[in-house]
């Protein structure tokens, strides 16, 4: 019975040294076999620098992807190759990715497995948002690639108002040393994680009155339109070099598409607060802009990076006099007035750069006397601050 008992003790040492060793089988996450990926986006606001978790409700929800493995190998195709070979071994052609608002995945309908290509010495992975048939990734240079996506406006509009729909670009490519000849297990972090930079450039109107025109006045701002020779597509490109062990990114840059565009709506958006509540009417769609502080027209809207972008902004309100027994009348309706949005009038506007959301000021201010009797006293020039 001693013995017995021995031996069961030794067996049950046996085990746990066999255990020590690392023989128990490895759990791995889920989608441990399979390529897969993260996104991050960059942050737009005024000063941007930073970046946040991927929002469905504000980013694009769909990625194309180009995944290739040792690229290095073909660094010494000529120039004329470069523009006329596609890049070799690809794991991914402009593969739509797409995310899954159940599971918060993003997933590619054909999907790759990681030991599928055992033996390559690396991996490297392009993308961009959203999804666009056209593009691709080009070899422009010995290690210098340069990824190219075709861009409209939707509608051929100057501008939109969906962040969902503005072209976002992978900040670097995603570089994994690969596996050895012999094809031993991979050690890199299996999920290729993406960061995405803006392409476009943002901007809010914003407007206010004069304070001796809003003592007694209110303008009602009915609509806000943009006219002039505008960008409403192109090709936005950004190119990388590999270079001591390293993606390194050139700055993104626009071939843009113009074409005349004549009263394009910067649509209504009730932009509220405690404070002003009462500016913003859903049912008339228009906003009261008085001396107290400025108040916005409509939501943030994005534009194409442009130096030519010099648009005409026309504004049509209601003139709103109170008299002097409190009551009011609208003195002068549906006027238009317009400002040419450039650097001569707003002094530190800035053109072309992305990631950005610039705030147009507008100062409504009165610019010579007329006489109407008891009515209005004064016109509206629109100025800037």
């Amino acid at each position: 019975m001693k013995q017995l008992k021995y031996i069961i003790y030794s067996l049950w040492l046996a085990t746990l040294a066999a255990c020590d060793k690392g023989d128990m089988p490895v759990q791995h996450p889920d989608n441990y076999d399979w390529i897969t990926f993260a996104v991050q986006t960059r942050l737009v606001k005024s000063r941007a620098s930073s970046y946040e978790a991927y929002d469905p409700t504000r980013h694009p929800n769909t990625m194309g992807v180009f995944g290739y493995y040792d690229m290095a190998q073909y660094s010494a195709l000529t120039a004329t190759q470069a523009t006329t070979v596609a890049q070799p071994n690809p794991i991914y052609d402009n593969a739509t990715v797409t995310y899954d608002m159940d599971t918060q995945n993003w997933s590619e309908t054909s999907r790759k497995r990681w030991d599928a290509y055992k033996g390559a010495a690396s991996f490297d992975f392009f993308a961009y948002m959203p999804r666009t048939e056209g593009t691709k990734v080009m070899r422009v240079a010995a290690n210098t690639y340069t990824l190219s996506v075709p861009f409209t406006m939707p509608d051929a509009a100057p501008l939109l108002s969906d962040s969902r729909q503005a072209p976002i670009i992978c900040t670097l490519p995603e570089h994994k040393e690969g596996t050895t000849a012999n094809g031993d297990q991979f050690t890199f972090e299996r999920v290729v994680k993406l960061r995405f930079d803006q392409t476009l450039t943002a901007y809010r109107l914003l407007f206010q009155l004069d304070g001796s025109m809003g003592a007694i006045r209110q303008f009602h701002i009915k609509s806000v339109t943009l006219s002039g020779n505008l960008a409403v597509g192109g090709t936005v490109s950004r190119t990388y070099t590999w270079d001591n062990g390293e993606w390194n990114a050139q700055s993104i840059q626009w071939t843009v598409n113009r074409q005349a565009v004549k009263d394009a709506p910067i649509a209504y958006a009730n932009n509220s607060t405690d404070k002003d509540a009462t500016a913003y009417d859903d049912k008339t769609q228009s906003i009261t802009v008085t001396a107290d502080g400025y108040k916005q027209w409509g939501g943030t809207f994005y534009v194409i990076p442009d130096a030519q972008f010099r648009p005409t902004i026309s504004v049509t309100y209601d003139v709103v006099l109170t008299a002097q027994d409190s009551t009011t009348v609208t003195t002068r309706k549906n006027v238009t007035s317009n400002i040419l949005l450039n650097t001569k009038n707003f002094d530190n506007l800035t053109i072309g750069s992305t990631a950005t959301v610039n705030p147009i000021r507008i100062l409504i201010q009165p610019r010579y006397l007329y006489v109407l009797a008891d009515d209005d006293a004064y016109t509206g020039h629109l100025l800037i601050d």
